[in-house]
């Protein structure tokens, strides 16, 4: 677990005007929670966030000092959700989640692909069908991301998720789903143009002087 620190302060008042009232005051409102554990509504400075952030990725672990009215607490924790305001993106709320060092937690983790395919190369598309994946394993052993190497994949060849092996990490999706595909090239058909013959108009046929006059 990475050396990251954050404080936060438990608080009683909720409601809309007094979140409306933290942010204005340059706090964060926000909940703390876990398995078998009570919510905790607490406050953190944006200040503090923002230091955090330099450090943030997808499932860092981290330490929160928890600030009571009589004792300090310090909790290892990881961001669940952080919910931010439509039109200027300002944090609205923070959702943080407490840990146990020695449980089995679930997390979904990146997929990297690395290398260029051979199929590639040769004219072929890469098809993507999974960015990330759900896992099970200790706070300890969660990867920052899995790595794919696609460089062997020739055109119709697939990377399974059954090709992965990470120690301590077991992945929950299917086994046979294909994580990445080398597709064969699409070729352009090529229209054919049918040349259509316009035929000439007739031009109007005249009658005979004569033949239509009445006989005497």
């Amino acid at each position: 677990m990475e050396q990251t620190l954050i404080r936060a302060d438990k608080r009683n008042t909720k409601g809309k005007g007094i979140a409306r009232k933290l942010r204005n005051d340059g706090k964060i409102p926000a909940v703390l929670y876990g398995r078998g554990l009570e919510p905790v509504s607490i406050t953190i400075l944006s200040k503090d966030w923002e230091k955090l952030g330099r450090h943030m990725r997808r499932n860092l672990i981290f330490d929160m000092e928890l600030h009571g009215d009589k004792d300090v607490e310090n909790r290892p924790v990881m961001v669940k959700e952080v919910q931010r305001g439509v039109l200027n993106d300002k944090i609205l709320h923070i959702d943080f989640y407490q840990v146990s060092m020695e449980r089995i937690i679930e997390v979904e983790i990146p997929i990297h692909l690395t290398g260029k395919a051979k199929g590639e190369v040769n004219g072929g598309i890469i098809e993507v069908h999974l960015r990330s994946m759900k896992v099970e394993c200790l706070p300890t052993q969660i990867p920052e991301e899995i790595v794919v190497d696609i460089s062997d994949l020739e055109i119709g060849d697939s990377f399974h998720v059954n090709q992965i092996s990470i120690s301590g990490v077991k992945l929950l999706e299917g086994g046979s789903v294909a994580i990445v595909t080398v597709t064969p090239p699409t070729v352009e058909e090529k229209k054919v143009v049918e040349e259509v013959a316009v035929a000439e108009p007739e031009a109007p046929k005249e009658k005979e002087k004569g033949k239509d006059k009445e006989k005497d």
